[in-house]
């Protein structure tokens, strides 16, 4: 058997049947006298569905996880299914139909249709038309959508009565060929992944027996007209916590993000494409510390999720901007961004007194040195340092006396020496931290002579 890898109805497909649509108009049109409503989802979205389904699927990504269907015309799900099921009954398709289902069409080939005067027949498109446009699709890994002619009439009504589903394997015994398929009708496993149709391609030229579990399948086709397009991936923010500037270089800090997913496909963090929170402004850059955050959950359409993570302020002063967006990655970027901070970052530094205030000469006294982070004001267990020495930790009282030193210098210009009066310096540094110098509030004589 040949299957397109990765795809099964009951994971690929949606979660609730095309006959669990509610009573919903497939459009709206405003006018002076009020909205008109035309069309009814009730009566069947299915090429809409497998539409949605295929796009999903090339994306990669998860289609919605709800087993109920939408129930308002504001719910994106049905938004976009809708809008598919627009794109899938193309003029193309319907003339299709319209042409399938004639009841004056023979279902085997004609003296005319051999030579191109007439119509071919039904079993003709199937297994010359239709067979092979399948084949190629399923061998290039691509689900293939078909329509399936289910009446036989020339009422335009009638178009729909027929059916849309998505051929995603194949098996093929000399000229046997069983079609595996995703039919929206089905929702629930394993019976979603059981539909089949079956018939023999050996005689294109003769009314063809189709098997399926459709009373009255008459005929199949390829629909041509199906294009590949974006699912919608939308993203709101709902809101962020985050610190306040400024922001101390190389420090971590608690950042919260919550983003509600407004789109049509299930977030993940699981496979080779999944979504995430990135970084941007730039976009990409790691100078937070990172550049991704996997989502913490599955989150379906229309739920929301909340990102905790830790950011590493950068190593380099200056302003920096903070901001993020959803993506999918290897697919696209996609929904809000969350709101720019342009942060102050700052090296760490200190500051620091001590106490009591002045330092008295040469007495020996109990003195504190108080040490504070300089931005958040939080103590900093550092060293203290007299003339470069240590004596003591801060914030722990110790017992010292401050001296002056006496220097004798020449002066050769004058030619005469005299003696400066050199006082005591007070320092403090800690691990991460430049060095701080303290006041000690001494105020020493002028140089005399020698």
């Amino acid at each position: 058997m040949t299957y397109v890898s990765g795809f099964l109805p009951s994971t690929s497909g949606f979660h609730f049947s095309n006959g669990a649509w509610p009573h919903l108009p497939l459009l709206i049109i405003q006018t002076p006298f009020g909205p008109i409503n035309i069309g009814d989802t009730a009566m069947g979205v299915c090429g809409g569905m497998v539409y949605v389904a295929r796009d999903i699927f090339e994306i990669h990504a998860l289609p919605p996880t709800q087993i109920t269907a939408p129930s308002t015309t504001d719910d994106p799900v049905c938004q976009y299914t809708v809008a598919r099921f627009f794109d899938s009954f193309t003029p193309g398709a319907i003339t299709t139909y319209y042409g399938l289902m004639d009841p004056a069409l023979p279902d085997h080939e004609t003296e005319a249709s051999q030579i191109g005067l007439a119509p071919h027949g039904r079993g003709w498109t199937m297994i010359n038309d239709a067979w092979p446009k399948i084949r190629t699709d399923i061998d290039n890994g691509h689900p293939s959508p078909i329509g399936l002619v289910l009446i036989k009439s020339l009422n335009p009504i009638d178009l729909g009565n027929n059916h849309v589903v998505l051929v995603y394997g194949y098996d093929l015994i000399g000229t046997d060929l069983t079609l595996h398929i995703y039919d929206p009708n089905f929702a629930t496993a394993p019976y979603c992944d059981t539909r089949t149709i079956h018939l023999s391609i050996a005689d294109p030229l003769h009314t063809v027996a189709v098997q399926s579990d459709y009373s009255s399948l008459n005929c199949f086709f390829h629909l041509d007209d199906y294009r590949a397009v974006m699912p919608w991936q939308r993203a709101i923010c709902l809101g962020q916590a985050v610190p306040s500037s400024p922001l101390v270089a190389g420090r971590s800090y608690p950042v919260s993000i919550t983003m509600k997913n407004t789109g049509v496909t299930t977030w993940t963090s699981s496979g080779s494409y999944p979504q995430r929170l990135g970084s941007q402004n730039p976009q990409d850059n790691t100078i937070w510390g990172l550049a991704r955050v996997n989502v913490p959950q599955i989150v379906p359409p229309g739920g929301s999720t909340t990102f905790n993570f830790n950011v590493i302020a950068p190593s380099t002063p200056g302003t920096q901007a903070f901001q993020w967006r959803m993506l999918q990655e290897g697919i696209t970027w996609f929904g809000d961004f969350t709101p720019v901070i342009d942060y102050a970052v700052q090296l760490p530094h200190l500051t620091a007194s001590i106490q009591p205030y002045p330092v008295v000469l040469g007495q020996s006294r109990s003195y504190t040195v108080q040490v504070q982070d300089a931005i958040t004001h939080q103590p900093v267990n550092a060293a203290v340092l007299v003339n470069g020495v240590q004596v003591a930790q801060s914030n722990i009282p110790f017992t010292f006396t401050f001296v002056v030193k006496k220097v004798r210098v020449f002066d050769p210009e004058t030619r005469t020496w005299t003696v400066e009066v050199v006082a005591p310096t007070l320092s403090v540094t800690a691990p991460g931290y430049t060095s701080f110098a303290v006041d000690l509030g001494i105020t020493l004589p002028e140089s005399v002579a020698a």
